[in-house]
């Protein structure tokens, strides 16, 4: 559990303009047949009724349109995996949205809402999600970071190795190298706000925050 600590106390180091920023991350076991889906604040996973609005997250392989059925326990969701391929998550109505904060006092009032990406693996070399990070090749250690087909450049990045948090910035064809030495599993997290209208979980909002992840093991 310390090490889980660990990578979601990667959150508070993205220093995104959402207080409390919290993210959701997939951790596949060992042997690849279950996978576990949690939310996470800085510090440490949220637990109990903290994480039943988990419930309405869509976990798939490799349609989205066949989501894993989820079970809740004590700090996380589980499911079961029988398709190969590499897992993820997303979730749109998490939190309600929530006004931004004003530049002026003439400004008018805007709303913010969140979605949220998740992926455990390395083995999918296209996107299949709005934010994601590719490798670009299976198992590779180069990920390009993506929104909506399109590389996320010059935009920084958070690493966390088994031993270490390193920050990290994409270059211009959004690429980024993690150097993977050590045996265990390494975090990839960034957050992307995009401005302009949206309806995000059927709310109009003036600006949506991306936040993504994706976790892969060493062995």
């Amino acid at each position: 559990m310390n090490s889980l600590k660990n990578l979601l106390f990667i959150a508070a180091l993205i220093g995104s303009s959402f207080a409390n920023a919290h993210e959701v991350l997939l951790v596949k076991s060992t042997k690849g047949d279950e996978i576990k889906l949690y939310l996470g604040e800085p510090g440490e996973p949220e637990s109990g009724d903290s994480i039943a609005g988990l419930k309405n997250a869509q976990v798939f392989v490799n349609d989205s349109q066949s989501t894993l059925a989820l079970t809740q326990h004590q700090n996380y969701w589980l499911a079961e995996v029988k398709e190969q391929g590499d897992v993820r998550a997303f979730i749109d109505d998490l939190w309600e949205p929530w006004q931004m904060e004003k530049t002026s006092e003439q400004e008018a009032d805007k709303l913010q809402a969140a979605k949220l990406f998740a992926k455990a693996g390395r083995q999918d070399t296209k996107a299949k999600q709005e934010l994601e990070f590719v490798p670009s090749k299976a198992n590779g250690n180069t990920f390009t970071l993506v929104y909506k087909n399109n590389p996320v450049v010059d935009h920084a990045v958070l690493v966390q190795t088994p031993s270490q948090q390193l920050k990290i910035t994409t270059d211009k064809k959004g690429q980024l190298t993690v150097t993977n030495k050590e045996k265990g599993t390494y975090i990839i997290s960034s957050d992307y706000p995009v401005e302009g209208k949206a309806v995000v979980a059927g709310n109009q909002v003036d600006s949506t925050y991306n936040i993504v992840t994706i976790s892969f093991r060493v062995d």
